[in-house]
């Protein structure tokens, strides 16, 4: 198994000479001149953007003694004295500046058939810094294809000041001529659309809080030698098992501390600790179809081996191996269907996560030859105002308590409740600091992995009816009522949806619809019954969500009579949500913590189809930590020799 944080050894602007600078330079940093004026690439398609004022600042003092207030004070130092120098012939001066350093311990154990395939501790460090140009009316960002990840490079392990000061001055170098490109792009883009101007690029910034010296402390030791003989007892229960083709159980643990400084001032802490203990397996059903199931313990705090995790794994292990089993058993849907479905109260999360989580930010799309890239836009943002759920539903997120909860977003800003749809009807959106048309201040939701990735995201969804809750059984009448109104004598219910941030992508020819025009593509179910007139039930396999606009969630006709709490965690942003594709390599370093509480749902006109691959039933090579078979006894007289 990889490394989580693989990754960061390979990030672009490794040690050294910074890249991307121009052709028959020397190859070192701009100087630090004097001020500029900041004139786009076409003056006369666009209004030259003056240069920020850069205020005055007293000499920065370490917070506190320890080695990483002393960097953070030295890279404070540092940002300030680029956004202040930092200057290119007849090009846009910078007015904003930051970087973040992420420290990391991680430990990665997985097991097999009661072998260990990995088990790795490791310290990780890097840094990324971002600089904008312009102004905050209009800076480089928001633009298709040239607006990327920040620039990342690699610090020491250690805080050191001086060391990362000079990674700093050659990373703020490079951040800003390219920059200044991307600017230049941007201008003449802008030229060429007609319409209302974009907003602002950069909104308000938060209210100035308390500085605060880095966090100090023991931290406690890693239980790496219970935690792996943990693995190895519960990956023995796969060889009880020998229709399952690979199984394997993963420990991972996070301990991150992230630090943001900023050119106006900002330092923030934030320290992470996560942890997860999951199973994972799969096999082929009869016909070929490649089948998987899988589960996890998501933590967050530091694991030991103890006796209630341990009875927790041996569930979680027999759960996945009892759902593999159902699904070998199941026998593949017959047909196409355009009906009501009934979401059992976790699947009803795991759909929430998947649309409301994803398609309620408040980013805008970004800029294209061609105006804006609309389908990088969340589907609700042109909908404020209007009705987007029935009338009877209310969404609220609240970071104050839940698995999802924090206390200060990515931009420091303080996270407040916020409702989303009141009786039906779209009252906010997701802010981060990145305004759009409708909303121009951030509202705390910009949601920060360790991986340093960053998006608007929910934190602890909740859904609330003022219509009375009913029961299973009264739900499942109403399916199939409204089913044969449709004109089917049956009708599907889905108890859970495929958690793909642990199992990774779909690997089925056919088994993935990819959204176009603006639609939602579903997760697949992942346990799903067809229920008849009769009231026969039948586990099925080998059915998929057709793309869905997000009018899909105005069609929810009743809930349950109980909520049920989800927690989960996905990544942030436009192209997170329960869907996306980490796997288990990534869960703690590219997700957030979230957590969507719902009952029942059923809901009218989705469409579910049939998987239509071509699947073969090849020979596997056994797993190599799969214990033999034992052999037969020998037939009396078998070893002899024959004439």
């Amino acid at each position: 198994m990889k490394s989580l944080w693989l990754a960061l050894a390979l990030l672009q602007g490794a040690p050294g000479e910074p890249k991307g600078v121009e052709a028959g330079k020397s190859g070192k940093p701009t100087d630090v001149a004097k001020v500029e004026s900041g004139k786009p690439a076409d003056a006369k398609a666009a209004k030259p953007v003056e240069p920020a004022k850069v205020e005055a600042r007293p000499e920065i003092r370490p917070l506190g003694k320890s080695p990483l207030d002393l960097e953070v004070a030295a890279l404070e130092q540092e940002l300030v004295r680029g956004v202040a120098g930092l200057r290119l012939p007849d090009s846009p001066a910078p007015y904003y500046a930051q970087v973040q350093l992420v420290r990391a311990t991680v430990l990665s154990i997985d097991g097999s058939y009661g072998g260990i395939i990995t088990d790795v501790v490791e310290e990780q460090a890097a840094a990324a810094v971002d600089v904008r140009v312009g102004s905050a009316a209009r800076d480089q960002s928001g633009t298709f294809g040239s607006d990327g990840p920040m620039l990342r490079y690699v610090i020491s392990i250690e805080p050191s000041p001086e060391l990362s000061r000079n990674k700093l001055w050659l990373a703020l170098d490079q951040a800003f001529r390219g920059a200044t490109a991307t600017f230049s792009q941007k201008q003449a883009i802008l030229a060429r659309l007609a319409g209302e101007p974009p907003p602002p690029d950069l909104g308000p910034k938060p209210e100035p809080m308390p500085r605060q010296a880095a966090p100090t402390g023991e931290l406690t030791a890693l239980d790496r030698e219970g935690l792996r003989a943990l693995v190895l007892q519960l990956s023995k229960r796969f060889a009880e098992h020998p229709t399952v083709d690979n199984g394997d159980v993963f420990v991972q643990v996070l301990r991150t501390t992230v630090t943001t400084v900023t050119s106006e001032g900002l330092v923030l802490h934030e320290p992470h600790l996560r942890a997860v203990l999951a199973v994972v397996a799969d096999t082929r059903a009869a016909d070929g179809m490649h089948l998987d199931a899988g589960g996890a313990i998501h933590l967050q705090e530091l694991p030991r081996a103890s006796e209630a995790l341990r009875k927790r794994g041996e569930q979680l292990v027999d759960e996945v191996l009892r759902e593999l089993e159902a699904q070998v058993a199941a026998p593949m849907v017959e047909e196409d269907y355009d009906g009501p479905v009934l979401f059992h109260a976790q699947a009803a999360a795991q759909l929430l996560a998947a649309t409301v989580a994803t398609q309620v930010g408040g980013n805008p799309a970004p800029l294209g030859d061609a105006g804006r890239v609309r389908d990088f836009e969340p589907l609700w943002q042109d909908a404020l105002g209007e009705a987007v759920m029935p009338s009877f539903i209310d969404l609220e997120d609240d970071p104050r308590e839940g698995f999802g909860r924090y206390a200060i977003d990515g931009q420091g800003f303080v996270a407040q409740p916020l409702t989303l749809v009141k009786g039906g009807v779209l009252k906010e959106l997701l802010m981060t600091r990145t305004p759009n048309p409708k909303r121009a201040a951030s509202n705390g939701r910009a949601r920060q992995t360790p991986f340093m990735s960053l998006g608007p995201t929910i934190s602890n969804l909740s859904l609330k009816s003022k219509k009375r809750g009913q029961s299973r059984a009264q739900l499942e009448r109403e399916l199939l009522k409204r089913a044969r109104e449709d004109g089917y004598d049956f009708a599907y219910v889905v108890e859970s949806l495929r958690d793909n941030n642990i199992l990774g992508p779909v690997d089925r020819e056919g088994a993935t619809g990819y959204g176009g025009g603006r639609k939602v593509s579903l997760p697949l179910p992942a346990r799903i019954v067809r229920i008849d007139a009769s009231g026969k039930r039948t586990r099925v396999r080998g059915a998929m969500f057709s793309p869905a606009s997000m009018r899909v969630l105005r069609r929810i006709r009743a809930v349950g009579n109980a909520a049920v709490a989800v927690p989960m965690r996905i990544p942030p942003g436009y192209t997170g949500g329960f869907g996306a594709e980490t796997g288990m390599v990534e869960i703690l370093s590219h997700t957030v913590d979230v957590q969507v509480s719902t009952p029942d749902l059923l809901l009218d006109g989705l469409e579910l189809l049939v998987e239509r691959s071509e699947n073969e039933r090849l020979p596997v090579l056994a797993h190599p930590l799969r214990p033999a078979p034992p052999v037969a006894a020998s037939a009396e007289g078998d070893d002899e020799d024959v004439e």
